[in-house]
This record gives structure tokens, sequence and C-alpha cells, in this order.
């Protein structure tokens, strides 16, 4: 016969390995820092910051059994449970063996609830919190049973609604004289028993077992391979918006006060790469987040890491986009809209950041893959996604679904409400390593790919047509061009001004005279040849450059200085004999003075001292992107490791803590020999119950009395 299941660290000690690992890979703020045994996991488990963290990860059929184990009697049978969300013990099996689980639930024929869920509950399903004027449960009975005759419509609409009742008329009237609404202050409500007496007993009406699937009309294709096409065209439509980033060097957006990208050079670069708002937004935010785009606090700019991301082949340029952008913490599409505050959202920015909204992504992200066939709309994915996050507002959900439409058609992941190629190999990729997920991704791409073109045809009206995806031999010419048309033929136009962007940027005209003569399949036009040359030698008879920092001094002062070894790293560079200029900015410019034995200050563009700590605030570099935050704890150690150390600690191969014993002592419900150590140092040793362990502090309450006392856990000693 089996022992009863006295306690939640009891449910613990029956759980096998492998669900002990699902529980700390489901909440693994548990095993931060790791606990030394069973009791004190199940103290942990048991106390309310990481209770109310657990619901966050409910789906609504177990939201559902958590409100209706609050509002019956401690120690309900899973059929009362069922009966209670209108449903039977084997429906609603698998929803309380996860809830057993996530060791929110505890007991087998007695089921109970964590205290701070059944306290911290107050009006579950629309109930109203219990009050010591409600009546009896026979009572409430008996007033809706006598008040059915003549408020029968009445009460079958207050039933399954919210307990505050609104009006006061006459129905009010008589509905407060028959006992089921009572006043609360300026406002009435239903009292808890009298509500659950209208719905009979039953605290919801009904039971979503199964998440709800997407909906929609069958994908269908006029011309088969059309879909996979245009995948592959926004694919590489996204890499040439990616592109686009160069022209930061030469006319760099600014930055907000606040962080982030203004609205309005957002719209002026969008128009000039010739792409929609949203699917610009897009590309560029997911270059943010892959740490490609940074600012300096007053302009935007390519990282280090970009000239290596574009050393890349395209397809692996591509995976790292969109793994960034599946992997992230902000929404693209929300940008230019109202906060809960009113403040408009800027691109790139904590403002288009929101909690919780990588695993939403990667949920919906995953059931369009259950669907392959289906154009889902929004509306099916909406309520899906509810049924799987049931206490994130509607709004939000509604928000975020449309967001992932349009962000995931930008990057060829997603076609309408349908999964791509593309994107059915991006689902199992979110949950491999960078380097997996990368070579899966540039993999799937570069196979529903076209075989590049590595040719070009000339004309003499300054046109050159690819007819075809363009190999990356000659990506060099959309440097040179201005993009005319796209389709299955990219059609590029050279102009004087396109000529001048691109020397300007340290292109060699030689050099490109050198490849349209490689790839061309006829020769060169005249006019083409004399535009290239021409503009070549009008080029550079005004040198402009950069530099972050200016650094004047005496000339044997800057001597001293561009010869200590410290100096190598600003790269110092003399105009004239007391000024030089540095790409550094200027705190460390500063520091590196302070090592080479000078005693330099900083000052402001007038000339005047500024403070220190000014110069040192100022930032060289990129932003960090927030790729590698996570949303709340990880699990630092593999979750088998992390339970066999607690299987090790449960035998006793680990001496446990003081806060270890006491946790212990909280999940076994004992009572032990407390010390508490006053304020003369003395020892007072008390025989108490520990109840929580919250925040450093210790409640607990004295052997033979009700009252209870609450300790600092450094001031508490155990024999």
């Amino acid at each position: 016969m089996t022992a009863a299941i006295r306690s939640l660290a009891d449910s613990l000690r029956r759980f096998g390995d492998e669900r002990l690992e699902a529980l700390l890979l489901a909440r693994p703020d548990l095993a931060s820092p790791l606990p030394r045994g069973l009791g004190p996991l199940a103290a942990r488990a048991g106390g309310a910051t990481s209770a109310r963290r657990a619901l966050d990860s409910l789906t609504l059929p177990e939201l559902h059994l958590v409100e209706a184990l609050a509002v019956l009697e401690d120690g309900a049978s899973p059929s009362a449970l069922a009966h209670a969300v209108s449903s039977d013990p084997a429906t609603i099996a698998p929803a309380l063996e996860r809830l057993i689980t996530l060791a929110v639930v505890w007991g087998e024929d007695e089921l109970h609830l964590l205290r701070p869920l059944r306290d911290g509950m107050r009006a579950p399903a629309g109930l109203a919190p219990v009050s010591p004027d409600d009546p009896s449960p026979e009572e409430a009975a008996r007033r809706v049973e006598a008040a059915r005759e003549t408020l029968g419509p009445a009460l079958e609409a207050l039933a399954w609604g919210p307990s505050a009742v609104t009006g006061s008329g006459k129905l009010a009237a008589a509905l407060r004289r028959a006992g089921i609404v009572t006043a609360d202050g300026d406002s009435l409500h239903i009292p808890r028993p009298v509500h659950l007496a209208l719905r009979g007993g039953r605290v919801r009406r009904t039971h979503t077992a199964l998440r709800p699937g997407p909906e929609g009309p069958e994908v269908t294709e006029r011309i088969p391979g059309s879909r996979t096409a245009q995948a592959v065209e926004r694919a590489f439509e996204a890499l040439r918006l990616l592109g686009t980033v160069r022209g930061f060097d030469e006319d760099p957006p600014g930055v907000l006060r606040r962080g982030g990208l203004p609205q309005r050079d957002l719209r002026r670069l969008a128009e000039r790469a010739g792409a929609p708002l949203l699917d610009h937004a897009t590309v560029l935010q997911s270059a943010w987040q892959a740490g490609l785009i940074g600012h300096d606090g007053q302009e935007w700019r390519p990282t280090r890491d970009w000239d290596a991301h574009r050393q890349l082949p395209a397809p692996r340029r591509w995976a790292e986009l969109v793994l960034a952008w599946a992997r992230g913490h902000h929404l693209a599409a929300v940008v230019g809209t109202p906060d809960s505050s009113g403040t408009g959202r800027s691109l790139m920015s904590d403002l288009t950041r929101r909690d919780g909204v990588r695993t939403r992504r990667g949920s919906l992200l995953r059931l369009l893959l259950t669907t392959p066939g289906i154009d889902a709309t929004e509306d099916s994915l909406v309520a899906a996604l509810a049924w799987a996050f049931p206490l994130v507002p509607p709004e939000v959900l509604r928000e975020e679904t449309s967001a992932l439409l349009v962000e995931g058609k930008a990057l060829g992941v997603l076609d309408g409400g349908c999964l791509t190629v593309l994107g059915q190999e991006l689902v199992p990729a979110l949950d491999e390593d960078v380097t997996l997920a990368d070579a899966r991704l540039a993999a799937v791409l570069e196979d529903a790919a076209p075989p590049p073109v590595d040719e070009v045809l000339l004309d003499a009206d300054l046109t050159a047509v690819i007819p075809g995806r363009p190999a990356e031999r000659l990506l060099p010419l959309l440097d040179w061009t201005e993009v005319v048309s796209r389709g299955g033929a990219l059609t590029l136009r050279f102009s004087a001004a396109t000529v001048r962007r691109a020397l300007g940027d340290g292109r060699d005209a030689e050099a490109l005279l050198t490849l349209l003569g490689e790839v061309s399949r006829s020769p060169v036009p005249q006019g083409l040849e004399y535009l290239l040359r021409d503009e070549q030698r009008r080029h550079g008879r005004v040198q402009v450059s950069r530099a972050a920092t200016v650094l004047t001094a005496e000339a044997e002062v800057l001597d001293l200085l561009q010869v200590a070894p410290e100096a190598t790293a600003l790269g110092l560079h003399r105009l004239a004999p007391t000024v030089a200029v540095t790409l550094s900015d200027p705190g460390f410019a500063l520091q590196i003075a302070r090592q080479a034995g000078l005693a330099p200050h900083a000052v402001g563009p007038d000339g005047k001292p500024v403070a220190a700590e000014l110069a040192h605030s100022l930032r060289g570099g990129p932003v960090d992107p927030d790729l590698v935050t996570v949303e709340g704890p990880e699990l630092r150690l593999p979750a088998q490791e992390a339970v066999a150390r607690i299987r090790a600690a449960e035998e006793g191969a680990t001496d446990l803590s003081v806060t270890d014993r006491l946790l212990d002592a909280i999940a076994r419900g004992d009572e032990i020999p407390l010390g508490v150590v006053d304020g003369q140092g003395g020892v007072v040793v008390k025989q108490a119950r520990p109840l929580s362990l919250e925040g450093g502090r210790l409640r607990a309450r004295e052997s033979g009395s009700q009252e209870e006392f609450t300790v600092l856990v450094h001031r508490v000693t155990l024999g």
C-alpha cells in the first residue's frame, strides 16, 4: 500500500529523474541557486514569488484547474475538480499531471494547490472574494432556488458573468431583496456562494482541453513552386535592404535622446531603399539585434561586426538575420504606434521590447508547422495564442500576431498565414545552437534559390541587366548604380550621381571596368567608359575624413603622446604640430593619455572644460542589442546534472546550510528548535514551525500560539 502524500516534498520524492528534469526546465528559478535536497526544492517551489511566476507558463485548461482548486475546499478529489470545470477526470488528467509536474499542485486522491496561489487568487473565474458576511452554501442554494420563479432570465444572465453588477432599477432592487446581490458601497456584487449556486456548483462553464488549431483556406498554387520562388525573392530582398546600411557612413541617421531611430529618418531610409516602411524596419531591427548596427549617442552606424558579416555568403547572411529576429525580444511592426503612456515607439530602442514575445513568437511558428497546407487567419492564430498564454491581455496577443505575419513575410519565412519552405526549417532551428541553426537555414536557402547568374547585359543608355539572381562577384554593381526594376531580371542604371557616390565610398572605377569586361556579353559601351573615367579624374580634389576626438596641446606634448606605446591604440593623426585627431571616443583618449603619464582634461566644442564623468559617459561602438538577454531565469546546469546533485544532497552527501534546512522544514511542515539572535548578541530558542522564506526573511509560528513572527535569516541559528 502506497503511503499517503502529506506535502509537496513527499510529492517530489516520488518523482523520477525525468519528471524532476521537466520541473527544473519549466521552472528554472528553482535551481538558482541549486537546492541541496528535495525538501528545499519543495519549499522554494511553494514560495510566493516562484509560485506566481509558475502561473505564466500555464495553458488555459491548466489555469482553469488552478482557479477551480482555489475555489474548492483544500483536498478536493479529481472528480470534484473535473465537475468544477464542467469536464470529467479522464479529460482533465493531462493538464492535472502537468500541474503536478510543475509542483503547482500535489496529491493524488486529495489535491492541494500551493498556498500562495490559493490565498493570492482573490477573484478566480470572475467570482467575488470570500467575505465573512457570505451566506453558507446551503443558504445560497435556497436563495437561488427561491428566486428562479420570478427572476429566472436574470439569474441565467448573471450566472457566468463577473461578480460585479451594475444597475439601480427595479431589477437590481428585486435581486437585492432575494439576496442574490449585496451592496458594496455604491456598487453591487454577487457573493461567492450565491454565484457558485447560480453556476450549479461549477467554477467554469466549459473546459477547452485541446488547443484550437489554425483555421483558414487551403493553400493553392496556380504555378507549382511559385510560393517558394516568392519566399526566396523576399529573402534576397531583405539582404538588399540590409545592404543599404552601407549608406549610414555617408548619411547616418540620428539618435533620439531616449534611444532609437527617429521616425522621420526611418521613413527617409525606407523611401530611399524603395521598400515598404515595415519591411525596412524589420530588417534594420533584426540587424540591430544581431549586433550589426549601433550608435555612439549621436549617429547610427555599422558596427565592427558589419564588415565580417558582409564577407559571408548570402545564405549565411540571411540565416544570421532571421535567427536574430526569431530569437529577439523586440517587435518591429509596432514602430510609430503609441505605448501605454502615449509615447511613440521608436525603432531599435527599449520601447519596442516586449517581455515574453520571443516565447510567444516561437509558439506560433511551431503551431504553423503543424498545418502546412492552411493559410491561417489572424483571428485563429490569436485564439490559439490565447489558449497557450491565457494571462496575456488579448490586445497584446493580437498586436504580436499581426507583427509576426508582417515581419515574417518581410524575411521570407511566412507567406500570409503559412510557413514557406524557408520558415519550415526555421522552426527546428529555434531549438538548435547557433552554429547548427545557421548551417540549417543557409542550406535551405541555397537549395531553394536558383543558380546565381554570372553575366550582365550592358546597353548604350547606361543600363545593365542581370538576367537572374546576381552572383557574388556582380554585387559590387549595386554600389555603382540605382535599381530600375526587379523581378526575373535585375535592371540597373549608371549615372553621374551613382558613380560619384561609389567613388566617395572608396570604389575603384578601373576595377569596375575590368569586371564589366569579364562578365559582359558585349563590349563595354563607350559612353559608360567615358562616364566612369571622367568622374574618376574629378574625384578626390577635396578630401574629407572622419574623426571622433580632437586633441590639442603644445607640439612637444603631442610628440610625447604620439611616441608613447600606450597611444598605439588611438591611431593618432597629426593635422598640425599642436592638433591631432583620432577615431576613438573622448573617454578612451583621456584614459590613454593618463596611462602615458600626461594629465589631460576634457573640453567641450567651445573649448571650455566639461565634467570628467561626462567625457567617460560617451559611448564608442555599438549599443548592446540585448540579444543575449533571456526571459526570466535560465537553468545554469544541464537538467540531468542538476537533478543528480539534488539527489546526492538528498542522500546526505552534502551538508545542508541553515537556509536549506529551513526550507526543508517548511516543506515538511515540521516544528524545529529555532534560535534567534537578539539585539544583545544572545540567542533565544523557540520551538516554532517555519512557514515561508522570502527575500531573506523567515516567517514562522511559535508552538502553541497562533501568532506569527518574522525574523531576518542571518539572525537565525539551528542546533
